[in-house]
């Protein structure tokens, strides 16, 4: 199989930017995939606020990408863990699944209790209520009746996969302008929704990828400094370095986060 892993970075590079292409790339060249970074593609521009955030969907709408039987699109704060092998794509070998992408598990009850800068349980509601309205589509619901979330920083992408979403994925603006319309804070207008709402609507064949592959360390929500991180790996592959100021942390201290327990970080 013929596989690459696609990163990128608009703005002013960053010591822990340099750090998890220099991480990803090294995992890459381990398991046999190609690499591609891009500085500054700037694909988007015209999308408000998360216009950036839309540069992973390029490989989607790229040629050059056609030639792969899978693509891999990873946030440059993803960091695989020391030495890792296992070949993210070799789960979707001989399947027909399209897409995958990992669960932010814990999010449904995170934002029943708190709101992250308008980013809330009722806002999920009321922007579930808008998808389902619009397309004749069920959303994920978790066991509590929760909307289920997933995170776009980690997701592999089939050929097939990328040829749906290029014939049927709606316009970017059009779903930005519609989200907008009905006032929603600006995060539901970026790529995360967006590809939620289109992985259904465009009935592809996608899959919940093992948490592993995409977990996560971030502070507590609603605490002061020095604020408690909530450890959410679990023998994970891929760590999502989610705290705040860790773009300006060296590789040193990423390695640390990424494959050590908390009490030994020493930041």
């Amino acid at each position: 199989m013929k596989t690459i892993i696609y990163q990128y970075w608009d703005g002013n590079p960053t010591p822990g930017n340099t750090a998890g292409v220099a991480a990803m790339e090294e995992y890459a060249n381990r398991i046999g995939a190609e690499y591609l970074y891009e500085d500054n593609p700037r694909w988007k521009t015209d999308l408000g606020k998360y216009s950036p955030h839309y540069g992973a969907f390029k490989p989607l709408f790229t040629e050059s990408f056609y030639n792969y039987d899978y693509v891999l699109f990873a946030d440059t704060d993803v960091f695989p863990v020391a030495n890792l092998n296992e070949n993210i794509f070799e789960q979707f070998y001989n399947t027909d699944i399209e897409l995958g992408i990992c669960e932010e598990w814990q999010q449904p009850e995170v934002r029943k209790k708190h709101d992250l800068g308008g980013i809330n349980n009722a806002n999920d509601e009321y922007w579930v209520k808008l998808i389902e309205k619009t397309w004749p589509v069920k959303m994920p619901r978790t066991e509590n009746k929760a909307p289920r979330v997933y995170n776009s920083g980690v997701v592999v992408y089939s050929n097939a996969g990328m040829i749906k979403a290029r014939e049927n994925f709606i316009d970017f603006k059009t779903y930005v302008n519609f989200i907008s319309s009905h006032r929603l804070p600006p995060f539901y207008t970026c790529d995360q929704p967006y590809l939620h709402a289109m992985i259904q609507a465009c009935r592809f064949k996608w899959k919940t990828m093992d948490y592993k592959w995409n977990s996560s360390v971030h502070y507590v929500p609603g605490t002061k400094d020095p604020r408690p991180v909530n450890d959410l790996r679990n023998n994970p592959n891929f760590v999502h370095i989610q705290l705040r100021n860790a773009d300006n942390y060296n590789s040193d201290k990423l390695y640390r986060i990424t494959n050590l327990p908390v009490k030994e970080w020493n930041l």
